[in-house]
């Protein structure tokens, strides 16, 4: 294996990592903001507002298949 194609592996394996780590990144703020709107939701103190709100935002996700 000549140098260039073991840089080339090893970039390749860097990006690859970056992609997985981008993508865990992705699914962590994902659950996060759903576990926010949830709690708004659920929060007898929310106002009605507020709540309708968190409801509206959660159905359009699960519609958009987010969760």
């Amino acid at each position: 294996m000549d140098e260039s194609h073991a840089k080339a592996q090893e970039t390749r394996k860097r990006n690859e990592q970056a992609r997985r780590e981008r993508q865990l990144k992705r699914e962590r703020e994902k659950s996060a903001q759903v576990e926010a709107l949830r709690q708004i939701r659920d929060n007898p103190k929310a106002t009605p507002e507020a709540r309708l709100e968190a409801v509206k935002l959660l159905l359009e996700m699960e519609s958009k298949g987010y969760i």
